[in-house]
């Protein structure tokens, strides 16, 4: 039985990941906080043996960890909105499961900061990214760029990790339409949740390096194909066309903007894994005159393209 005096929600939203779940929830219990906490889970239709991993930890740590498994796949803001309304602590954090905390003392820091700042609504911390193909570990400073309006900021002018952030939970609730994430089964959690906030809160904060965002692994959000990367597009677009309807004076979305925009980061997902029949299409499509759409009407026109992208990001490194 979970305790009813919960302080502290951490939610992961899952799908697959087998391999590296694991590490997430070993990292949450590892946290050396003076509070009790929980784990809410939600699987999305694993389609690995992801959910025999959890199950086990449910064994392992029932008082801790709350399962949520989807009978049919809901979608990634669905799944994080639906595991949300489950939680009962006064504050909720996130950690996607192929994410993890490596500094011991990431929720206590937190906690701390936030009962001691009660006008805090959010808080966030640096964190490092992990490279497990090469083993490369680098660290990275949390970044808001205040020079421009905070919610156009999160907009596209900020940088930092969604598994380092805390929420006040009744602000958290109070502020976003959970039940607008789940019927449109958006494609994203995090992103559009900033931008929602940011319109009524700031972010603070804390320059301490607490949690480890995986880089190099497939997901929804890291496709490695166009099918899969047109279908992420295609659930981005109601993720935008949703934040243009909250905010229009700020956030002028069409739909003929959008699919504008989507060719173009299709024509250089078909550039990337050398895709030339993808690419003549998302040429055509966008238009225009520049040289990445030029190129991809020739074959060899397009694997020159590619040759000379790829020597020029040799000599930039």
């Amino acid at each position: 039985m979970i305790s009813d005096k919960i302080l502290i929600s951490v939610v992961i939203p899952s799908y697959n990941r087998a391999d590296t779940v694991g590490q997430t929830i070993d990292s949450i219990i590892a946290q050396q906080v003076d509070a009790d906490i929980e784990i809410v889970i939600g699987d999305d239709c694993s389609t690995d043996n992801a959910r025999e991993v959890l199950l086990k930890y449910k064994e392992q740590y029932p008082d801790i960890i709350n399962l949520i498994f989807h009978e049919h796949n809901v979608g990634l803001g669905a799944n994080w909105a639906i595991c949300i309304k489950a939680c009962k602590g006064k504050y909720i954090c996130n950690c996607d499961n192929d994410d993890y905390w490596h500094n011991p003392n990431k929720l206590q820091l937190q906690l701390d900061y936030m009962e001691s700042h009660p006008d805090s609504n959010i808080c966030i911390t640096n964190h490092r990214t992990h490279n497990r193909t090469t083993g490369e570990i680098k660290e990275c400073e949390a970044k808001i760029n205040r020079d421009i309006d905070l919610q156009q900021a999160m907009w596209g002018g900020s940088n930092f990790c969604n598994a380092t952030i805390i929420y006040r939970a009744d602000f958290l609730k109070s502020h976003l339409d959970l039940d607008e994430f789940i019927r449109r089964q958006f494609s994203l959690q995090d992103w559009p949740a900033w931008v929602i906030l940011s319109a009524y809160t700031d972010f603070d904060v804390l320059p301490e390096s607490t949690a480890t965002f995986g880089i190099e692994t497939v997901s929804i959000t890291r496709p490695d194909s166009i099918e899969r990367y047109a279908k992420r597009l295609n659930g981005d677009k109601e993720v935008c066309r949703y934040l243009g309807e909250l905010f229009p004076e700020k956030f002028h979305y069409t739909d003929e903007m959008w699919d504008n925009y989507a060719a173009n980061r299709l024509l250089a997902k078909a550039y990337n894994v050398n895709d030339y029949k993808s690419a003549k299409k998302y040429a055509k499509i966008y238009g225009g005159y520049s040289a990445k759409v030029i190129c991809a009407k020739i074959w060899i026109s397009f694997q020159f393209f590619r040759l000379a992208k790829r020597l020029k990001n040799r000599l930039l490194k």
